[in-house]
Order: structure tokens, then sequence, then C-alpha cells
């Protein structure tokens, strides 16, 4: 168990670290959420969760007018984690619009969309999701 305490320990650090090189920066963090979990199918359960990762990263939130609006999503975009869908959707709303482009083009102004979106910087913390209450208790190193 105490090999689960020194990687906690050292994520923390980078954590820690990362907002003292960058204390402008907003802390975000996302962690998986398993409905199945509440026994609820569309209900909201909350979950703790470990620190597996933290990065410094981008988000973009939706808007009204935007293209990558309505794809089933209620939370922000985040760069690294979202780019394939994110491009996927840009591509199919680029054609829809004109059905005539050749997938290169689709590709390429998928992609320029994509770059060009209103991406905030922020240090993202990335917690995997716990399977049971016990988990808690062995990411702390209290049980076995």
């Amino acid at each position: 168990m105490k090999q689960v305490s020194i990687q906690h320990r050292i994520k923390m650090k980078k954590l820690a670290d990362l907002i003292i090189k960058n204390p402008d920066l907003p802390v975000i963090t996302m962690t998986d959420n398993d409905d199945t979990i509440s026994g609820i199918t569309g209900g909201v359960s909350y979950i703790a969760g470990c620190l597996p990762e933290v990065s410094i990263d981008y988000i973009y939130s939706r808007t009204s007018k935007d293209l990558l609006l309505g794809n089933g999503e209620y939370r922000p975009y985040v760069k690294s984690f979202d780019e394939h869908v994110g491009l996927e959707i840009l591509r199919e709303r680029v054609s829809y619009r004109d059905n005539t482009l050749d997938a290169e083009y689709l590709k390429k102004e998928a992609t320029k969309i994509w770059n060009n979106l209103a991406w905030r910087k922020v240090i993202l913390v990335y917690s995997g999701q716990l399977e049971n209450a016990d988990d808690v208790y062995k990411e702390r190193g209290v049980v076995r």
C-alpha cells in the first residue's frame, strides 16, 4: 500500500507545482460518471475519484450559435480528450452545409474551425472513477 501513497504524493506535488507556476490559470476537475452506480438510467451520480492525471489543457464551452452545439454532452470540450469527436462533428456539420466537398477539404476545414475555437487554458485534474467506497480508503493507504 505504500506504493499507492507514494504515487498519490507525486501526483499531488505535480498539481501543486502547476498551480504555483501558473497562478492565473483556473483549476478544472473532471471525474468519470457512471450512471449505472446510481441504479437510475439517466440519473446523476456523484463519484469520488483518485488522482491519475494532472496537466495543462484547454477547454471550450459551446455557445447557442455554435457548430458543436447539440452533441448530447453537457460539459465543456477538453482539447486533448475530445479532439477526435469534435472534428467528426465539425466535418459532419460542414458537409451538411455543402455536400459536394471532398473528404480532404472537410478535414482541413474542420481542423481550422477546431483550432480557432475560443479555447481557455486551464489546469486540468482528471480523476478516474473509484469502483466503490472502500477504494477511497485504499487510495489513502488506510486499508489493503
